[in-house]
């Protein structure tokens, strides 16, 4: 269904990067721990604003596909594979005869930091994708990463480590055609290792996960609300329905409490137009029992892929396009703030932490804001990033 790319792609290979072409080997290797950050504790010092709130009324900071900061060159099976540009990296590497993972990968990456330096730099929600690659759960974003029991510990140590601190965990997009069976491993997991600390439905005693009070999750310990399953993604993936029965025991929330919204566009000025009306139509609206999430994302293209190989100074990873754009998205963060406006329930990034990051700040100022503020933002908006 892809037209293979024109042959003279091909001359173009020689002008790549060769560090970004390199082969690799399929074998995981750790992030860069970061070092303990300043917000590390935020909302532990921010206790006096947020200890009154619900998970409806706080903004938090996110991580976008937490898991993706190291990957194999294996890719994950499953019904939502391939994507459009995912096909198009395969159909390239075909072309130009190089391992389909020198293509992938780059635009795979989400994260440039484990899960619990994540946290450690201020992130609250983290979006965890859990994929069975035939032997396991994994994360993974097209290809498999790190095992998601990996992942889990690192929530577990942070937890144990910061008793001030509040976690949002969504763990979806089930792929890899996981049977029942399997689905109940992943959930045992979940259970055995974050337990202790889950805010399900059993806690809750008949509160709306929208409603679950901050100051009482601080107080009781139960300070992890766990969201497992796709909701929003349901429909796109025959897997889906796999997790509902777990959000019928005591640890979990079903997908439903979590809405998600992002623009599917790698134009950073195409998703600060869609963030801006997302922000605009939130701060307009009333919600109950829900919290919800936009994501200040830019999500490959096909394009964008084949962009990798052509000359000149077209970004050749997500982490570069990304960061190209960082600036453009904390001025507009800034904009958001000053207006007066809260950015959804969670503000969900890619590559966080770092020179450059602006949604714990945003967030916390967010916060901040008196409670009868009004957001005087608009949805009329100018390019502010050039071509």
């Amino acid at each position: 269904m892809w037209t293979r790319i024109p042959a003279l792609y091909a001359l173009f290979v020689c002008t790549v990067d060769a560090a970004r072409l390199a082969p690799r080997t399929a074998t995981i290797q750790p992030s860069r721990h970061a070092l303990r950050a300043d917000n590390s504790d935020w909302m532990a010092e921010d206790a006096s604003i947020l200890r009154d709130m619900t998970l409806a009324d706080v903004v938090l900071p996110g991580t976008h596909d937490a898991g993706a900061y190291a990957l194999t060159s294996k890719l994950m099976p499953g019904a939502r594979f391939p994507t459009p540009w995912e096909a198009a990296a395969i159909a390239i590497a075909e072309d130009l005869g190089i391992n389909v993972d020198r293509v992938i990968t780059p635009w795979a990456l989400t994260q440039s930091l484990d899960v619990l330096a994540q946290l450690e730099f201020g992130y609250r929600y983290l979006d965890v994708r859990a994929g069975w690659n035939g032997t396991g759960w994994y994360a993974h974003h097209a290809e498999v990463g790190v095992p998601v029991t990996d992942i889990l510990h690192d929530v577990h140590t942070f937890m144990q480590e910061h008793p001030g601190e509040v976690v949002v965990m969504q763990v979806s997009h089930l792929d890899g055609f996981p049977d029942a069976t399997q689905v109940t491993e992943l959930q045992n997991s979940i259970d055995t290792i974050l337990g202790e600390y889950a805010a399900g439905p059993s806690w809750a005693k008949g509160t709306a996960f929208g409603d679950l009070n901050i100051g009482a999750m601080v107080d009781s310990g139960r300070r992890l609300a766990v969201v497992f399953g796709d909701g929003d993604y349901a429909g796109k993936s025959s897997e889906t329905h796999l997790g509902e029965s777990f959000a019928k025991t005591k640890v979990a929330w079903p997908p439903q409490v979590l809405r998600n919204a992002y623009a599917d566009a790698d134009d950073p000025n195409v998703v600060m137009k869609y963030v801006r009306g997302k922000v605009v139509t939130f701060n307009n609206s009333t919600q109950t029992g829900t919290m919800s999430k936009i994501s200040w994302t830019l999500t490959a293209q096909a394009k964008t892929v084949l962009g990798m190989f052509e000359p000149g100074t077209q970004p050749r990873s997500l982490r570069e396009l990304t960061e190209r754009s960082r600036p453009a998205f904390g001025a507009f963060a800034q904009e958001v703030v000053q207006s007066g406006c809260r950015a959804g329930n969670i503000m969900s990034v890619d590559f966080g932490g770092g020179a450059g990051d602006y949604a714990v700040w945003a967030a916390r100022a967010m916060n901040k804001m008196p409670k009868d503020s009004v957001c005087s933002m608009t949805n009329v908006v100018k390019n502010v990033v050039s071509e």
